[in-house]
Order: C-alpha cells, then structure tokens, then sequence
C-alpha cells in the first residue's frame, strides 16, 4: 500500500482523480492545507471526490 500527500492542491478534478487512483488501489491519501478549492458537498461531487472522507 502506497501514502500518497498532496500538498495544497490547486486543481479540484486532477485532486479527484487521485481521490479514485487511492480507492481502488486502497493507497492512504493525505491533503495538505490550505485547499485550493472548495470542499462542500455540491463542489466535492462535481470534482468526484465523493470516495473521500475529510476530516
């Protein structure tokens, strides 16, 4: 299993894709604030970031 960081990521479906590469590889992901979007449910869908869990 791989940790993936991304730090203050910028570009909300690049951010998306990734969110899915770790689903199904079951790879942990980290996000390293400041976002650079939005993270409310309507723009976290629109991306498909909708696998992700944020805490």
């Amino acid at each position: 299993m791989f940790n993936i960081v991304l730090f203050q990521p910028k570009i909300p479906p690049n951010t998306g894709n990734i969110v899915r590469l770790c689903k199904n590889t079951g790879s942990k992901l980290r996000l390293i604030k400041p976002l650079g979007f939005d993270i409310s449910e309507k723009s976290v869908k629109r991306a498909g970031m909708d696998y992700f869990e944020f805490e």
